[in-house]
Order: C-alpha cells, then structure tokens, then sequence
C-alpha cells in the first residue's frame, strides 16, 4: 500500500481541487483511533467537522455515522457511498470507495478513493443496483444509505465502475492514483500551479456536510471564503492564494483580486 505524505492544508486542498476538475481519482486515508475516524491532516475525529444545519446534512451525516460504526465494528470489507447529484452539492454524481487496510506502524486505515461521474439521479439507482442493492430506493434515499458490499471484492467494483469511467478505474486499479497526488502535492508544495481542469469543482462553503468532509477529508472546512472576481467561486481565505483553483484566474489581471 503507498505511504501517504501529509502536506499543510493549503497543499492538500489544491491536490483535491485539481484532482477533481481534471476526472482523476482522489485518494487518502482516515486511520483508526479512541473509536473513531481520524484525519490524517487534522489529526482529529472526521465527525467533529461536520456541520448539520438542514435536511440534507443530516442524512449524509447519518450515513458518515453508520460508516464509522461500520469500520470500528470490522476487521475488513468494502463500503461505496453514492452522492447523487444536487444544487447545493454538485452537477456531477460523487462516489467514494473505501475500504479496510492495514499499515505496519500505523495499524488499521480506511482507504478511501473519490471520483465523480457524470451520473443522472436515476442513473444512481441503477449503479447501486450493479453494485446488488436490490431494495426500493430513491436517488436522495440513496444518499443517506452507504452501500456494505460483502459480496464484491475491490477489483469488482473497479470493474463495474469501468462501465461508467474506464479512466478513472484504470488509475485505481493500477495504483497510479496514490503516485499521481503524492507528485501532484510535492509539485503545489515547491510552488508550481496546480492543474485546473475543464470539469467543474465543488469546494467551497457547503464543505461543512458529511459528504463533502468524507470526499475532501484534507480541506479546511471551518475557514472563511471568498469569491473568485471571474467565477464568483469560493476561495479560501488567508492563504495567500492569488490563482483561483476553480478557473485558474490571477489575482494580478483584477483590480479587486483573489487574496
């Protein structure tokens, strides 16, 4: 299994926002501590960056739960969450892929890998159905319902998700996904740009729900944000970030700025 390298949050952001507009798997890990999920980049419980402050948080927020008793109940297996798409979310669906490892030196992890595909709410159903849920179930059901899968292995499901995205599963199956952010990290780290690309990117302010916390498990979400003076997306604030990540505009070329 590749050693993950924690870099400061600002790198880690950059990696999973370029990771994400260009189709590229996001890859990381929680490991296993005091019961429960811990981020590697806060060193804190996952659960502790959840906000809840309507609905739709609180189903994701259930099904972080149920995750997390899950992995702390287990000694192995496979969990895929399925986030269909939503206006307060993403255009795209967003699928996270976990399951239980083991790390000499650091014990039990969850390996986790994000990847977003172009997915209707209908066509969700339809994927979790591949996957063998063969209950009645809505796409915003669905949501709150992490799939347990005890009777797929990983390469499976990697081959059921080439239906969807040969590209994607092509770069888990190899492994190649762990190289691609660990080089990606060290690049933003000596001061390069990160890649944005064509796709569009859902950091920002509504991080704060279970979900986007699980897929962007390096990402600040308690700071402050402000608007890109081009794409009017979020920008984190006091990172003395001048190129947005979102539509790769320069401070420099607007009077107002990113900053």
């Amino acid at each position: 299994m590749s050693r993950e390298t924690i870099y400061s949050q600002d790198v880690e952001y950059e990696a999973s926002v370029s990771l994400e507009t260009n189709r590229i798997p996001d890859p990381y890990h929680y490991f296993f501590k005091n019961g429960k999920l811990y981020s590697p980049v806060t060193n804190e419980p996952v659960e502790n960056s959840i906000t809840i402050y309507r609905a739709l948080n609180e189903d994701e927020s259930s099904a972080f739960q149920k995750i997390q008793k899950w992995f702390v109940e287990s000694e192995e297996g496979m969990v895929v969450w399925i986030s269909p798409p939503h206006p307060e979310r993403s255009p795209n669906t967003k699928i996270i892929f976990s399951d239980i490892v083991y790390e000499l030196g650091s014990g039990k992890k969850l390996r986790n890998r994000a990847v977003c595909i172009g997915l209707t709410p209908n066509g969700c159903v339809a994927f979790a159905r591949r996957l063998g849920f063969s209950g009645a179930i809505s796409a915003e059901e669905l949501r709150a319902s992490p799939l347990f899968l005890d009777k797929i292995s990983p390469d499976e499901f990697i081959d059921i998700l080439a239906e969807y995205t040969q590209k994607q599963a092509r770069i888990i199956k190899s492994g190649e996904d762990f190289i691609i952010k660990e080089n990606l990290k060290a690049r933003i780290a000596l001061g390069y740009p990160a890649p944005i690309g064509p796709y569009p990117s859902s950091c920002g302010p509504a991080l704060q729900s279970a979900f986007n916390v699980m897929f962007g498990n390096s990402l600040n979400i308690s700071e402050a944000y402000f608007d890109c003076p081009k794409c009017h997306k979020a920008i984190p604030s006091g990172r003395g970030i001048t190129t947005c990540p979102h539509c790769g505009a320069i401070k420099e070329d607007y009077n107002s700025g990113c900053d």
